[in-house]
């Protein structure tokens, strides 16, 4: 499966009102909270990926703390949710909400492509249901333009783009809305401190070996991008920059206190290489393996 993911980090935006002063003229107010009734949303766009049917193709059940948008652009399968199964095609948008089980099935005749949105702050209610499949002819043209747009804002890279794409999920947004099928309830995010927490103590405790993002999140049963979010925000670095740090830690006491080898340290602290070892610890002290173990041994070598 080709798969090609960027996240998001954003701000709140504005609703525009539309308020008449007199006959002839009409006045735009904006606020700066979006409602829905008497509710306050607040949509924050977590991620963006593209995704198209290849010989790799996995996709296990899973679920995630968040409400996913798929638009599928081209091709037709299947969509697994909970007990379920779903025939989906090409401009069907699927809305699942968080912590639902689903996963996706291509059908390899008509190869199926689409683009996912991770979608913070939102789920939907739609006939007691948990999720919803969208197909509309009164929103097929402006759904397809905006989900593609958004991908291709993505792609480019452009400077604001994080802003231009959140706008665009807001436009989504309010095209869900105005259909009065749908109604939405507020989610205010689930308090993830244990579950970073538990990854925290994880690295501490297991350093030395081969941790990836793929193995904490899966520890946790997160997402992996919503997982490094989430400990990115609540730690102020990555999980695997947080991995780098502990392991940089242990090679000092080993520098300092042995006579061990860098390619034995690098090893020993769980560096897939020294190369990579000596890059780590030059971009965290400044300084090189080789050279802090020269400043230990020339410190103890004054105080003898």
């Amino acid at each position: 499966m080709s798969n090609s993911r960027y996240n998001f980090t954003t701000d709140n935006d504005c609703e525009a009102s539309i308020t008449h002063k007199d006959d002839s003229t009409l006045s735009y107010t904006f606020n700066p909270d979006v409602k829905h009734g008497n509710q306050s949303i607040n949509v924050n766009l977590l991620y963006v990926a593209l995704s198209k049917y290849g010989n790799d193709w996995v996709s296990l059940p899973h679920s995630h703390n968040f409400t996913e948008f798929f638009y599928i652009t081209n091709g037709t399968g299947q969509f697994s949710v909970e007990s379920e199964i779903l025939d989906v095609k090409a401009n069907d948008l699927i809305i699942l909400n968080p912590t639902i089980v689903h996963t996706e099935i291509s059908n390899s005749a008509k190869p199926m492509e689409y683009i996912v949105l991770g979608v913070e702050g939102i789920k939907f209610q739609a006939e007691d249901k948990d999720y919803i499949i969208l197909n509309s002819s009164t929103y097929k043209t402006d759904l397809h333009l905006y989900f593609n747009t958004l991908a291709h804002e993505m792609k480019r890279d452009q400077p604001y783009r994080d802003f231009v794409c959140q706008n665009l999920l807001n436009i989504i947004f309010t095209l869900i809305l105005r259909n009065e099928a749908f109604k939405i309830s507020m989610v205010t995010g689930p308090n993830l401190t244990r579950e970073c927490n538990i990854a925290k103590k994880y690295i501490e405790e297991h350093f030395r070996e081969n941790i990836t993002v793929d193995t904490l999140s899966s520890l946790v049963h997160l997402n992996k991008y919503y997982f490094v979010h989430n400990f990115s925000k609540q730690f102020g670095t990555s999980p695997i920059n947080y991995l780098n740090k502990r392991r940089i830690e242990e090679s000092k006491h080993l520098l300092a206190n042995t006579s061990h080898s860098l390619s034995s340290i690098s090893q020993i602290v769980g560096f897939s290489s020294p190369s990579y070892f000596s890059q780590a610890f030059k971009k965290m002290t400044n300084t090189t393996p080789q050279e802090y173990k020269r400043m230990c041994q020339a410190s103890i070598s004054v105080l003898r």
